[in-house]
C-alpha cells in the first residue's frame, strides 16, 4: 500500500513538473520577455516632453552630433530631434585602434529572438543567465539611462561612441550611474528577472537613433563575436518579422538595393558565410599561436573579432580566424 502511494505521488509530481516545463516554454514564446514591447514603449513615451538634459562632454563630439541632439536620462527611446528617415544609409565603424573593442554582455543560451510575437514586437533578444551573473557592456560609451523602467525592470541604456545604443534589461542590480563613462567589458549590472520576466535572463537590445533592430545583424551568438568591423544602417535594417535579418527575402533585398539582383546577392551572402572559419580556444592558446596556425596575423584576428591584442582568451569560446 505504501509503495502504491509513493508511486502515485511520484507520477503526480512528474506530471506537475512536465506541465510546469511546458508552461515555462510557452511563456517564453508568448510573453514580451524584454519587458515593454516596441508598441507599448511608443505609446508610453509619445506624450512625454522632449528631454532638456545636456549631453555630457564625454560624448558630445562631432561624430555623434550628426545623429543625436538629445540626452534623455529617463526614457528608453524618447528623442527631441525628428526621427531619422529610414531611407538614409549610414556606415558605423564598430571600433577603432583607440577603442576597447567588443565584449559579449553575457555568454549564455539564446532563449528568444527579436521581432513580432503576434501583435507584439519583441525589440531585443533574450539570453539565459543565473541570478547575480555579471552583465558586461558591449562597447565603449556613456550611460544614458540607469533605472527601473516598467516591464524592463532594472534597465541600463548606454550610448556608444560608434553611434549605437545598447539596452540591458531585467537586471537584479544596477552597478553604474547616469553619465558614467564605461569601457567594453565593464560590469554594468547583475543578471536577474526584475520587471516582466518569466525567468532569469538578460534582455539585450541594439538601437540606432531610437529605433531597435535585430542584434543578430551585428553579433554571432554562437561565437560571441562581431560579424564585421563596420555596420551599415539602411531602411532594410529595421524589419520587425520574427528573427528578422536583411536579405532573407527577395522583397527585403529589392527594397534595400533598388534592383532585382536578389538571387545573386543571396547566393553571395551564403557563399561568404560558408567561407568563415572558427577556432575553439584551448589551454595554452594565444592570439600569436592561433595566427601562426591559420596563416594570418594578430592584427587581422583582432580586426575580424572586434577585440584588442591584450584580450584574455576564454577556454571553450570560439574565435573567427577567417
Amino acid at each position: 500500500m505504501t509503495f502504491k502511494k509513493t508511486a502515485f505521488t511520484f507520477f503526480i509530481s512528474l506530471a506537475f513538473t512536465l506541465s510546469g516545463t511546458l508552461a515555462y516554454a510557452q511563456q517564453l514564446t508568448d510573453e514580451p520577455a524584454g519587458g515593454m514591447d516596441e508598441n507599448e514603449l511608443e505609446a508610453a513615451e509619445i506624450a512625454l516632453p522632449p528631454s532638456k538634459t545636456a549631453i555630457p562632454s564625454s560624448i558630445n563630439n562631432v561624430y555623434l552630433s550628426k545623429y543625436y541632439k538629445s540626452w534623455d536620462t529617463l526614457c528608453v527611446k524618447r528623442y527631441a530631434e525628428v526621427p531619422p528617415a529610414l531611407g538614409d544609409s549610414v556606415s558605423l565603424p564598430l571600433f577603432n585602434e583607440y577603442s576597447t573593442g567588443f565584449v559579449m554582455p553575457v555568454e549564455g543560451t539564446f532563449l528568444s529572438p527579436f521581432g513580432h510575437r503576434g501583435r507584439r514586437v519583441h525589440s531585443g533578444v533574450d539570453i539565459k543567465l543565473e541570478a547575480g551573473d555579471p552583465v558586461s557592456v558591449a562597447f565603449d560609451g556613456v550611460v544614458r539611462m540607469a533605472r527601473r523602467y516598467s516591464g524592463y525592470g532594472n534597465c541600463v541604456v548606454v550610448r556608444h561612441f560608434n553611434g549605437l545604443e545598447t539596452l540591458y534589461g531585467h537586471l537584479s542590480k544596477i552597478n553604474v550611474r547616469v553619465n558614467q563613462q564605461v569601457k567594453a567589458g565593464d560590469v554594468i549590472g547583475l543578471g536577474g528577472r526584475t520587471g516582466r520576466a518569466s525567468c532569469n535572463h538578460l534582455h539585450f537590445e541594439t538601437r540606432f537613433q531610437g529605433k531597435a533592430f535585430n542584434p543578430k545583424q551585428l553579433i554571432n551568438f554562437d561565437t560571441y563575436s562581431l560579424l564585421a568591423d563596420t555596420f551599415a544602417v539602411t531602411r532594410a535594417t529595421y524589419g520587425l518579422t520574427r528573427d528578422y535579418l536583411p536579405g532573407t527575402s527577395t522583397t527585403e533585398l529589392v527594397a534595400e538595393n533598388g534592383n532585382g539582383n536578389s538571387k545573386s546577392k543571396s547566393a553571395n551572402s551564403s557563399k561568404s558565410s560558408k567561407s568563415k572559419k572558427y577556432h575553439t580556444i584551448k589551454s595554452g592558446d594565444t592570439l600569436s599561436a592561433i595566427s601562426r596556425k591559420y596563416g594570418t596575423s594578430v592584427k587581422q584576428l583582432c580586426s575580424i573579432n572586434g577585440i584588442k591584442p591584450t584580450k584574455k582568451l576564454q577556454l571553450g569560446t570560439k574565435i573567427r580566424v577567417r
